[in-house]
């Protein structure tokens, strides 16, 4: 009888079996991390499967230590709007992540702070429309453009993004590459995944060691890098726009870091590093930011898309650590900053109206 059972269950039996328990486990793993992430992850956000991106739910949704959340009839962050708007009011629209949405209000986004700029003359009427989503990366940030802005008939898009694909996105599945390149970017499409690398490198790393300081930071890791799978993205979003007769604004990404940094200003402007093991040193940090930001100025002039380098206008202020709430989002004072800077490269561009 036994030696039957150990014919029954062999070694090959005995793998497919254990692969498919495993395959099932995992796949159950991942369906659970996506309804969470998809229904549960905040009160005012949810994934609509139809268009594959996130939107946001008309409504009113209290914060802790802050002002309530404000989404309007359309699901846009701040106050209602006209739709069409009143004959000569230019319409802009701001596409972003965490940094666009800011404090989900309409005074506590650079959107928001826009708007009341431009038409502080009273001489032409601008209408600034928030479309920015906390986590949206540069793929689901072109969803929501061809889903949500494009039927607002914009005149003008400016685009902010790419935090969430640098921090969130293995280096190695950016590159155009075949290879290692393709898993990596597989693995960086499961929120499975997403969720144990925020575990392990948010959570458990800092716990564990410090990040890397001073001169020995900067291993050349990134010195060359080009995230190329980004770059396309960017790429398509602005030929999309654009091709809906809207011009378009890029901008590059300010940071509070700088190469300089010691652990304890690290700790002061409570820098997060990016969820993957490399990037763990300040050196490569600030080349890794610096690489996305090259590619944002190549694509926006490859494409010829209005350049706005906050990078290099806030990076090198005396003032930058006073600006940021932490590694890439502004404060109040660094959101009316950027709203300043936009306003002046807009005008500069003859996108609006001079004062």
């Amino acid at each position: 009888m036994r030696s039957r059972i150990r014919r029954r269950f062999g070694l090959l039996k005995t793998v497919i079996f254990s692969t498919i328990i495993m395959v099932l486990f995992f796949g159950a793993a991942e369906g659970a991390v996506r309804i969470w992430v998809y229904f549960f992850r905040t009160p005012a956000e949810r994934f609509d499967i139809e268009t594959g991106t996130f939107v946001l739910l008309p409504g009113t949704y209290p914060r802790p230590h802050s002002a309530p959340v404000t989404v309007n009839s359309r699901g846009f962050v701040g106050s209602e709007f006209d739709d069409p708007p009143p004959a000569g009011v230019v319409r802009i629209v701001t596409i972003g992540d965490s940094c666009t949405f800011g404090g989900g209000t309409t005074l506590t986004t650079y959107a928001g702070q826009l708007e009341l700029r431009l038409n502080e003359s009273g001489s032409h009427r601008y209408q600034v429309i928030n479309a920015g989503i906390e986590g949206l990366n540069s793929e689901l940030a072109l969803r929501r453009l061809v889903t949500k802005v494009l039927p607002l008939k914009p005149d003008i898009i400016t685009v902010y993004i790419g935090w969430n694909d640098l921090m969130k996105f293995d280096p190695a599945g950016q590159r155009e590459a075949p290879g290692l390149a393709i898993v990596a970017r597989t693995m960086d499409r499961l929120w499975l995944i997403k969720a144990m690398r925020k575990f392990v490198f948010y959570y458990v790393r800092p716990l564990v060691r410090a990040p890397a300081a001073g001169r020995g930071s900067r291993t050349g890791a990134f010195g060359n890098y080009r995230p190329a799978v980004f770059e396309e993205t960017l790429r398509t979003l602005i030929v999309t726009a654009r091709k809906a007769g809207a011009r378009v604004v890029v901008m590059t990404l300010p940071s509070v870091v700088s190469s300089d940094m010691t652990l304890e200003e690290l700790r002061r402007s409570n820098v997060i590093f990016p969820y993957f093991q490399s990037a763990y040193a300040v050196g490569d940090f600030v080349d890794l930011i610096a690489a996305y930001n090259e590619s944002i100025r190549r694509i926006a002039a490859e494409r010829d898309a209005v350049l706005v380098d906050l990078a290099t206008e806030i990076d090198g202020r005396l003032d930058r650590r006073e600006l940021f709430f932490d590694t890439m989002h502004p404060n109040l004072q660094g959101t009316k900053l950027v709203a300043r800077i936009l306003a002046h490269r807009l005008r500069q561009n003859g996108l609006v109206a001079a004062r």
